[in-house]
């Protein structure tokens, strides 16, 4: 399929008799009905299951995106310390076992550390226990025994640089890897995976520097129009600002998570009512979302902690082709694996939450009405004790020495007081009603 030029750069044909070459007129944009041909193509190769998406490690997200990562531009939000980099770095290494070429750009990452945290993955070692000289001999021995599983596979990677990774690096590298790894049997023939670890961190191009909204804006339909001009798939991951981590904390209040039961008391048929909270919870939210095939986010459920791991929600609000939808996953601390109880601890947790939530809010309510109560029986109790001492004052006298003056206060007060409270032609008195 070719790509069209929309910039009209001009092009040169014969010029006049001097020999001059003139611009040639700009080409027209193409027409719809030109594309339809080579579309369903496309669509017959992937319901025949030709051409494939790429699959994740984990089977529970599979519907997220409509059966795995298909080209485009697939955008994961999170929060600090949630594993965010463990969480790409499992999709690139499952991806690569299969075969698919990856590019990993590790914008925070070392040649140490990404090595490490690879071969600590394969051989389940804690990658920090090998950063940190805490691993013995034993695990040492172990990771070095994953050491061929890992050697040749199609996995390439992009570090630290000072200044960052500008677009223009990113896009020769990808161009570089898709010639590396050409598509023999056309577009789709050869998946290629491109995760970006973490969008924030793309720099800004040679003597053009931008502030960070513009850089992420422009980085990301850069990203985008890498993944449909080369037929690649970009997992990115991206930080959480930092106002929205209230979302983070109380995804299933805040984002709406709703879900049926099945007999396990795990939690099906799950859906997101406030897909807005989601879309909209990434720094520089903007051009990012809108650029973004599928948009997504991962929050820990603080509840579910058990000195081991934590559950957390994988949400999944927009995809173009996918409906709104979350799963459960566990994060360990080192690795992302599925829940082993699909998620029923987490239904527990937030109801559990959600029963303490309800009961202090009606000891607050109890509360306030008690100090209501209280409030009145002070004023009824002044009112009293000013009348008896005062017989025959005004209405007036009386409201203003003992409640300052305030109706609001007076009225339940005196009904407080009922018949106690005699009114006459005379004045105010108290009289033997109560």
């Amino acid at each position: 399929m070719s790509v069209v030029d929309f910039k009209n750069k001009p092009k040169t044909g014969p010029g006049p008799a001097n020999g001059n070459a003139q611009p040639a007129e700009p080409a027209p944009p193409p027409r719809i009905g030109d594309v339809f041909a080579a579309s369903l193509l496309r669509a017959e190769r992937r319901c025949s299951g030709v051409e494939k998406p790429i699959a994740l490690p984990w089977a529970v997200l599979a519907d997220h995106f409509g059966g795995g990562l298909w080209p485009g531009l697939h955008l994961v939000n999170k929060g600090t310390g949630v594993g965010g980099t463990q969480l790409a770095l499992q999709v690139g290494v499952a991806a690569a076992k299969a075969g698919i070429p990856v590019l990993y750009i590790g914008l925070e990452l070392g040649d140490l550390d990404l090595a490490l945290r690879m071969l600590g993955e394969e051989a389940h070692v804690p990658w920090s226990h090998l950063w940190t000289g805490k691993a013995g001999p034993a695990l040492v021995s172990r990771v070095r025994d994953a050491v061929p599983n890992l050697q040749d596979l199609p996995f390439h990677y992009e570090v630290a640089r000072p200044h960052g990774l500008p677009p223009s690096a990113l896009r020769e590298a990808v161009e570089a890897m898709r010639k590396l790894y050409p598509e023999l049997d056309g577009p789709g023939s050869r998946p290629m995976l491109l995760i970006v670890d973490f969008l924030q961190l793309i720099g800004d191009e040679p003597g053009d520097e931008q502030d960070l909204r513009v850089r992420i804006g422009r980085a990301s339909y850069a990203l985008r129009e890498m993944a449909n001009r080369l037929s690649v798939a970009v997992f990115c991951i991206s930080s959480v600002a930092r106002e929205r981590y209230k979302l983070l904390n109380e995804i299933h209040t805040v984002a709406g998570l709703t879900f049926d039961l099945d007999a396990d008391g795990c939690p099906v048929s799950r859906r997101i009512m406030n897909t807005d909270a989601i879309v909209g919870a990434g720094k520089e939210s903007g051009e990012l979302e809108y650029s973004a095939d599928s948009v997504s986010i991962i929050a820990r459920v603080p509840e579910t902690w058990d000195g081991q791991g934590c559950d957390v929600v994988f949400a999944t609000a927009k995809g173009r082709a996918t409906g709104a939808t979350w799963s459960p996953l566990r994060f360990t601390g080192f690795r992302y694996e599925e829940c082993p109880d699909r998620g029923g601890r987490m239904v527990e947790a937030w109801k559990d939450a959600g029963e303490k939530r309800e009961r202090v809010r009606e000891e607050k309510k109890t509360a306030k009405e008690q100090a209501k109560k209280t409030a009145v029986d002070t004023d009824a109790d002044a009112i009293r004790a000013y009348v008896e001492a005062h017989p025959g004052c005004s209405v007036r006298q009386a409201r203003a020495c003992t409640v300052a003056g305030q109706q609001r206060r007076w009225v339940p007060a005196v009904d407080k007081l009922g018949s106690v409270l005699v009114q006459t032609k005379t004045g105010l008195s108290i009289g033997g009603g109560q």
